[in-house]
């Protein structure tokens, strides 16, 4: 069952790369990787790379948050006590210890409780509430479950037990009557990252609670690493606000003064300088995990709570040896668990796996599951019983979404919840067989024979020689990795083998060196001495590797550790990605794939141009009779992409208004990779399209079947109705909110303050000041040869204005030329990106002889002003302001 891994190399954006590496300031190769990654956007790289604090979203914006940190709050300051009711997992264990120390640490009455996974099982149960209400516990807040508990909740309810729930789960159709629901994933919620760990979400509520008592950011940064820890355990995406938690919490880890912590990390044989998401996920978490899984996970909650050195040791070496006993007995039920797929012909035929034993232990279940996957390629349910009831764990590969799976076989499950990837759940004997063949059927429905064969995919394919010191070095931004966020692997297609030998202790690796134009580099590949056979020396070969930075006798070099090798020509590449219907993708593609050399044109905002030129393709229209319009305010919103796609998803139609060609082909990337129903129903217009595909375009608004359309201001769709209208961007100008030859009932707004410093610095651009021009003219003169005759590329220009106007340096270029023309200095043409130009030795003149150079600074001192009334107006003024254009 076990099959060859299919190479998949994602296929380049050419333009999308090109925007990336020019506005953010980084190589292609980086940029394609961040595309790979799902970030397509400027914002979100520069989101992505810089990972900072400050990008950690408000609490307040989790729905329930205010009702949460004001009850336990109340319970401060009624001296209640207050239960802290984890989960059984890493991520429970870390998550329950961050809320116990917060709220010891404001001066609350608290206490803990984890169920034991084999005596009570998941998530919440009567008798630990009965029993808390015994103890006195007047609110119960549980971290990293209950969000199915909606029986239980009632039950609390009923004893007089106040119930806060933090959970990270899929939630169910009903949600719990507690007094307050913490889950960015809740169907009502807003909160713009959906992805936050169990522990994540502790952190937010924590976060809550101490800015509403008066304490600063500090104090909640002091859990980062516990967050951290739990959040790489719990194989959530890297991304987001995961990403930022795990970022600054791995420093933190490192340097950690936790006694707990550094006993589990000197018990693990790791060293704080390599601490990484791989150390944590397979060294310090599986220890931890082990408490929960071979006995009470209170030992390791009592371990992370530890103050003595000497005790927190002594807990570290009981998780280790529990440890020991779990990979002994997860050995024992994986040998059994591949028996019986090898004893049934038929189950080996399945897409699905289903296993049952009573022989194993539920808590390494998981695990072995997870070991199965990675054999056969293929979802599986394990599960352990016990006098006829099960206790299951099931793990999935892509394109097979477990609690999806699960509800839709609901009748034959007792309990379930989980993820898309891992899930658990409890069943009856004697409905596991029925369970089976409905998994199977839906699984048959699903599950196509590309599904099934597992893929290795490659980030780019490279030649060696692009693979500077540098360039590797740059990658490392890409870190940390996880979940969502791969390491990069490149390969590269018919390197010439120079020499390879098999090394280590049995001879399993393999140490390589290989040649591709005039480059050599080292290579090593673990655990793959048996494709030594098929690299002789001389031999053409294509190769799967991660670069990276070898460290030796004080220097350093570039070192490929290699995954695979295949036959020359065996790559195969992969779709673009695009989510559009079979009818528009030929459209759109051509609309996102824009030579490389019309990509620089694109940078500007149009707004600006309009005001400098003129030069866009609006024709005034038919004004249409409007009714009152609507306006909507989201200016101040955390996440423009985040809050763009809950407003599209709302309503039938959508209008999507951005400042630039760059910016239309972002945010409609974007929105077609997206897993939304109208994801195929989304277009593009910008002022570089050919008129043809511009014509095709406004067939299909005609017709109606476009459901969103991302354009740049003044498109020339005169009359289409669309249900809202978004301003994605910042206007520069009041033209720009020009909205009579638009059928519409709704404005959104969307650009605001954060846009403002990019927006200020394209406007200081369009007028450059006489510094900036002197640079730009200095630079042109060392150009020229003895007849004053010289060329530049546009990379070349653009550097020479960085330093003035950064993200804003084209602009710059082609205003200053303009002005030198104007005033006699030079005459030049241009030919793609380079400038061929004759500078006149013996002009003199002065800036006030240049007509655009008077009309930029006043067009300047207009967009600076307009864009100070639209930022500082109310909802209610800007309303008039779009109202006036009818």
């Amino acid at each position: 069952m076990r099959r060859q891994k299919k190479w998949r190399v994602k296929a380049p954006h050419a333009a999308l790369r090109q925007i990336l590496a020019t506005e953010v300031g980084i190589s292609k190769i980086l940029a394609q990787l961040l595309i790979n990654r799902g970030i397509y956007t400027v914002d979100q790289a520069r989101a992505f790379l810089g990972s900072e604090l400050d990008r950690l979203f408000s609490p307040w914006l989790m729905k329930d948050m205010e009702k949460a940190v004001e009850r336990i709050l109340q319970a401060r300051q009624k001296g209640e006590q207050i239960l802290v009711y984890g989960d059984y997992d890493v991520d429970g264990i870390t998550g329950t210890t961050v809320l116990v120390l917060a709220l010891r640490k404001l001066g609350c009455r608290v206490d803990y409780f984890i169920p034991h996974r084999l005596e009570e099982g998941y998530g919440l149960n009567k008798e630990a509430l009965e029993r808390a209400v015994e103890q006195g516990v007047a609110l119960l807040v549980t971290v990293d479950c209950g969000i199915s508990g909606a029986a239980e909740v009632e039950t609390a309810k009923e004893l007089g037990l106040d119930v806060i729930i933090t959970d990270h789960h899929e939630p169910p159709e009903q949600l719990p009557a507690a007094m307050a629901v913490l889950d960015p994933k809740r169907p009502d919620c807003t909160y713009p990252f959906k992805e936050l760990a169990g522990v994540g979400v502790a952190l937010k509520l924590i976060q809550g609670i101490f800015e509403r008592a008066g304490l600063g950011q500090g104090e909640w940064e002091e859990y980062l690493d516990l967050v951290c820890l739990g959040t790489v355990a719990d194989i959530v995406p890297l991304q987001g606000e995961n990403r930022i938690l795990v970022k600054h919490g791995l420093n933190r880890i490192a340097r950690t003064d936790r006694p707990g912590l550094q006993a589990l990390i000197k018990v693990s044989g790791v060293k704080n300088e390599s601490l990484g998401t791989r150390e944590l996920g397979f060294a310090l978490a599986p220890r931890l995990n082990a408490a929960g899984r071979m006995g009470d996970a209170a030992l390791g909650v009592e371990l992370l709570l530890a103050t003595d050195p000497l005790k927190a040791e002594h807990m570290a070496e009981a998780l280790n040896r529990g440890n020991q006993e779990r990979q002994q007995v997860e050995s024992k039920v994986l040998a059994e668990a591949l028996a019986l797929v090898e004893a049934d012909p038929a189950m080996a035929e399945e897409k699905v796996l289903v296993l049952a034993s009573t022989n194993w232990h539920p808590g390494v279940i998981g695990i072995v599951a997870s070991r199965l996957v990675d054999r056969f390629y293929r979802p599986v349910f394990m599960i352990s019983l016990e006098e006829g009831k099960g206790k299951g764990s099931a793990r999935s590969i892509p394109g097979f979404h477990l609690y999806q799976a699960m509800v839709s076989c609901q009748e034959h499950l007792e309990q379930f919840g989980g993820h898309a990837m891992a899930a658990g759940f409890s069943i009856h004997e004697d409905k596991i067989m029925d369970f089976r063949r409905a998994v199977n059927k839906l699984a048959d429905e699903i599950l196509t024979e590309e599904h099934l064969t597992p893929n290795l995919d490659l980030d780019a394919l490279v030649n060696l020689t692009e693979l500077s010191l540098d360039t590797v070095q740059e990658l490392d931004q890409l870190s940390p990795f996880g979940h969502c966020n791969p390491g990069p692997i490149l390969g590269c297609c018919q390197a010439t083998v120079l020499h390879c030998r098999e090394v280590g202790k049995n001879g399993s690796h393999l140490k390589i060196k290989v040649r591709e134009d005039q480059v050599i580099l080292d290579g090593i590949g673990f655990n793959l001495a048996s494709y030594s056979e098929m690299l002789a020396t001389g031999d053409t070969v294509d190769m799967a590797f991660v670069p990276s930075i070898n460290f030796w006798n004080g220097r350093s070099s570039v070192q490929l550790e290699v995954k695979e090798f295949k036959e020359a020509g065996e790559v195969t590449p992969r779709e673009d990605g695009l989510g559009a219907s079979e009818g528009m993708q030929e459209f759109l593609r051509k609309a996102l794939y824009l030579p490389e050399e019309k990509v620089t044109e694109g940078l500007i905002p149009l707004g600006i141009l309009q005001w400098c030129w003129g030069n866009t393709n609006n024709k005034p229209g038919q004004s249409f009779n409007h009714t009152d319009i609507e306006l909507e305010d989201f200016r101040d919103c955390p996440d423009r992409l985040a809050q763009l796609l809950q407003i599209i998803d709302r309503d039938n139609s959508s209008l999507v208004m951005v400042e630039s060609v760059a910016q239309a082909i972002q945010v409609a990337a974007f929105l077609c990779t997206r897993e939304y129903p109208w994801r195929r129903e989304v277009l593009v217009y910008h002022p570089l399209m050919e008129d043809a595909a511009v014509q095709k375009m406004a067939d299909h608004l005609r017709a109606n079947r476009v459901k969103v359309v991302v354009a740049t201001t003044f498109a020339p769709f005169n009359g289409v109705h669309f249900d809202q209208m978004i301003f994605f961007h910042l206007p520069f100008h009041p033209g720009e909110c020009h909205i009579a030859n638009w059928r519409t009932r709704k404005v959104v707004l969307l650009g605001g303050k954060a846009q403002a410093l990019e927006a200020r610095e394209h406007i200081q651009a369009m007028a450059p000041d006489r510094e900036a021009l002197a640079a730009l003219f200095k630079f042109l003169r060392l150009k020229i040869d003895h007849q004053g005759k010289g060329q530049a590329g546009k990379q070349d220009l653009r550097q020479c204005l960085k330093g003035f106007y950064p993200r804003a340096a084209d602009l710059a270029i082609e205003i200053g030329l303009t002005v030198f023309r104007e005033l006699g200095l030079i005459d030049y043409s241009k030919q793609g990106n380079t400038y061929f130009f004759k500078i006149n030795l013996n002009v003199r003149s002065d800036l006030k002889n240049s007509q655009t150079y008077h009309r930029a600074l006043h067009t300047k001192e207009e967009c600076l002003r307009f864009q100070r009334h639209y930022l500082s107006a109310t909802g209610e003024q800007l309303l008039q302001l779009f109202n006036s254009s009818f």
